[in-house]
């Protein structure tokens, strides 16, 4: 299925991103990345980003722009390899390590996250994985895990 190939495909990315040891190149310049001189600031006032706005993860990570810095705990603007303007140690993406599976409110997002899986008998996210839900009991025909 569809959601199948995009889960596969993102837990490619990470390992892609995983594998590798950064980014190679050199560092985008202010013009290139949008930000203000110093000297601009004064004209423009203090300047926000589109991430900056989310103050949670689970918002964050649902703006496909931003990604979640577990270690500042801001919304920064980035991809899958990591945050775009800042050094970030715990970086999530796609999904949030610190978020329980019950926070999940439908089985889509309940599957991306990969410490999770969806009992479709009882409606519910819970901790999974492919072979099984972690705690209770949710038949086999029912399991939608990663």
């Amino acid at each position: 299925t569809m959601l199948l190939r995009v889960a596969v495909l993102v837990g490619c990315l990470v390992a892609l991103a995983s594998a590798t040891s950064g980014v190679q190149g050199t560092t985008p310049t202010a013009s290139q990345t949008g930000q203000l001189r110093d000297d601009q600031k004064f004209l423009f006032g203090p300047t926000q980003t589109k991430c900056a706005r989310h103050v949670i993860c689970k918002s964050c990570i649902e703006d496909i722009a931003c990604g979640w810095c577990a270690t500042s705990g801001l919304c920064l603007d980035g991809n899958v390899l990591g945050a775009v303007t800042q050094n970030c140690t715990m970086w999530e993406f796609a999904w949030c390590s610190g978020e329980p599976c019950v926070e999940h409110a439908d089985c889509l997002a309940c599957t991306t996250d990969p410490l999770c899986g969806w009992c479709g008998s009882t409606q519910t996210c819970t901790e999974g994985s492919a072979q099984g839900p972690m705690f209770g009991d949710c038949h086999s025909d029912n399991w939608h895990g990663e």
